[in-house]
């Protein structure tokens, strides 16, 4: 019986990039690439259930966000490009850890915002509001003139708190100094010193 190899988890954490930058596309076009592909061969890999029009602008939006980069070769005998795509594992890894770094300082914010008001909400959920705005507004819901209330937000809270650790777990990885590379070697992660 053949044995599955292990996913490599550096190529696994830019997959899921992939995905939160281009969505479901962006993750299949992300797996297929390999050691490189065309656009035509990505829609071979996908079967057809990609076109080469939303593969290429997936790429696009890949390339945007650093996760992919290209070569480009000319065709002397119709002068046409062929474009041949990877990925980049440093430069994805090192913008993966950047957005991550932003999302974490949004959500300490909101965290100390959860934490630090009392919010209210009409029956239908419209907005919540902080006491002070819904006091400006006579506990009115600006969308639907319903009654506001007390919010409970110990779920929210706790999502938050959820959604920060995740972050943090993958900030601390980062910061072990070793990163699995494609080739399924240990080496040292990027700012990782050596001797």
């Amino acid at each position: 019986m053949a044995r599955r190899a292990k996913p490599n988890p550096l190529m696994t954490q830019i997959y899921s990039f992939a995905q939160e930058v281009s969505g479901e596309r962006g993750f299949e076009v992300a797996q297929t690439l390999g050691d490189g592909a065309t656009d035509e061969k990505i829609e071979k890999k996908t079967k057809g259930k990609l076109k080469v029009a939303e593969i290429r602008a997936t790429l696009n939006q890949l390339h945007q966000h650093g996760i992919v980069e290209y070569t480009r070769e000319k065709n002397m005998s119709n002068g046409w490009f062929t474009y041949t795509w990877k990925i980049n594992p440093d430069r994805a890894m090192r913008n993966l850890l950047t957005a991550k770094k932003r999302e974490h300082e949004k959500l300490c914010a909101k965290m100390a915002t959860e934490e630090g008001a009392q919010f209210y909400k009409c029956r239908k959920a419209c907005m919540k509001l902080a006491f002070e705005q819904a006091m400006e507004l006579q506990f009115r819901c600006p969308e639907c003139n319903g009654k506001m209330a007390y919010a409970q937000n110990q779920s929210d809270v706790k999502a938050l708190e959820d959604k920060i650790g995740a972050i943090e777990q993958i900030l601390s990885s980062s910061k072990s100094g070793i990163a699995t590379s494609n080739s399924g070697l240990m080496q040292p992660a990027m700012g990782a010193k050596t001797k």
